[in-house]
């Protein structure tokens, strides 16, 4: 049954890398559709995800270091520091037919945000505003590892460049999921199996990268995201029901 799961999980992340690399789409977000089905409890779904993807990100941040606005970024961290231990503690107070429901519910406002409203809804960068999009980023990350869209949509229209936006969000995921897994091991969700689930998906996650950048410019990347967001609302249907 534990090979089962490393399959699958091992599949899953590759997939996830895969597109990720090709369309730019969120990690945490695919990967979460499948996780919970095979890892009990849910909150160990949750912070594999955030652990493989934070590595990934925090080695990103790490090569582009030189482009990261750090100002820019401060508001959106301090707001999501703030509220990651919180969700993370709410979580484990969840049971997981209540925490699969409440996915479910995001799974779907996120397909359709980014299927009829993403290019339409402008964010002023303002500092206010970062806090809110940091907040609940946060929020999201502990519950869920969905944390992405708030944080996309407020970089988008602060900064100019694809290189800095790239360094940008790569250093607030990797330092969130960092900061994230640590409190998830804080509260005693970081456990043995966990650390193995994690290294497994990582290792497929990398492959699946590599794949993706050698077919980048032979896939439509439109086509494949909106196949995936009608994948997220068939998935958080069958969630919710």
């Amino acid at each position: 049954m534990i090979l089962e799961i490393i399959l699958m999980i091992f599949f899953i992340c590759a997939v996830g890398g895969f597109i990720q690399r090709v369309s730019g789409f969120g990690f945490g977000i695919f990967v979460m559709l499948f996780l919970p089905y095979i890892i009990t409890p849910h909150t160990s779904a949750a912070a594999i995800s955030t652990l493989v993807s934070c590595s990934i990100s925090a080695f990103n941040a790490f090569v582009y270091r030189k482009s990261i606005p750090y100002k820019t970024i401060f508001p959106l961290l301090l707001g999501a520091l703030v509220m990651i231990p919180l969700s993370v503690a709410f979580s484990k107070h969840l049971s997981g037919d209540i925490f699969k429901k409440m996915l479910g519910v995001v799974l779907i406002f996120l397909s359709i945000y980014f299927l009829f409203f993403s290019k339409r809804i402008k964010i002023k960068p303002t500092f206010a505003n970062g806090l809110v999009a940091g907040g609940v980023s946060g929020m999201l990350t502990g519950l869920f590892s969905t944390g992405g869209p708030p944080i996309v949509l407020f970089l988008m229209n602060a900064l100019e460049g694809n290189t800095v936006y790239f360094a940008s969000t790569q250093f607030f995921f990797g330092l969130t999921g960092i900061y994230s897994t640590i409190v998830r091991a804080v509260n005693g969700i970081i456990t043995p199996a966990v650390i193995t689930y994690s290294v497994v998906g990582f290792g497929a996650t990398l492959i699946g990268n590599l794949c993706g950048k050698l077919v980048f410019d032979k896939l439509p990347a439109q086509k494949l995201k909106q196949i995936i967001y009608f994948c997220m609302i068939a998935s958080g249907i069958v969630m919710i029901i």
